[in-house]
């Protein structure tokens, strides 16, 4: 492995799939709503999905901090799902997470920081919905003895939406590599383990 000070910031994308978060058990969600995986309204397309049967159904999920992660730049997210009609619904979705160190309880999210996206779906039925990415202020709350993340995505606001139009794929989160040494010299072999 090569670590130099002069090597490019870049960025990497993690998918947390709606079906296999660590908040369903045995395909419903253990969260407000008992979210439920389920087939996709499209039968012909084979895929399985989380419906968001209601507002303020919660997503939970664990997500281990990736070794490679600059915890120094904040991650952004954004949520993957496909939107069943045509109607031109405007659904809002906050997204929580906090992290814990190992020793640390295990507990419910209540601290660290809320971030909300709120955007029109598209009015073509069963039409993949990417929404904007939204950057968090996590580089103020990660520090460098966590592991892991708890995180809650909820669907805070239907904007229209009836029960089980939105169908849920999963979230993306964008993070910086931390790809540079801080001695400032070239490494060109690495024995330890990552992470």
């Amino acid at each position: 492995m090569i670590k130099d000070t002069s090597i490019a910031w870049k960025t990497k994308v993690a998918f947390l799939d709606a079906r296999n978060m660590f908040g369903m058990l045995n395909g419903t969600g253990q969260g407000t709503g008992g979210p439920v995986s389920a087939a996709h309204s499209v039968g012909g397309s084979e895929q399985t999905i989380v419906l968001v049967g209601a507002q303020s159904d919660e997503f939970y999920d664990f997500f281990p901090i990736p070794w490679d992660m600059d915890r120094n730049e904040d991650f952004k997210w954004r949520v993957i799902y496909s939107h069943s009609t045509t109607h031109a619904d405007t659904p809002t979705y906050t997204f929580d997470y906090m992290a814990r160190a190992e020793g640390e309880a295990i507990a419910d999210i209540s601290s660290h920081e809320s971030t909300t996206f709120s955007g029109a779906v598209s009015t073509v039925a069963n039409a993949l919905g990417i929404t904007d990415w939204v950057a968090t202020n996590s580089s103020a709350y990660i520090t460098s003895s966590d592991y892991a993340l708890l995180t809650r995505l909820t669907a805070t606001y239907s904007g229209g939406a009836s029960v089980d139009e939105v169908e849920l794929f999963g979230i993306e989160i964008q993070y910086t590599i931390n790809a540079t040494s801080s001695d400032g010299r070239r490494h060109t072999t690495e024995f330890e383990p990552v992470g």
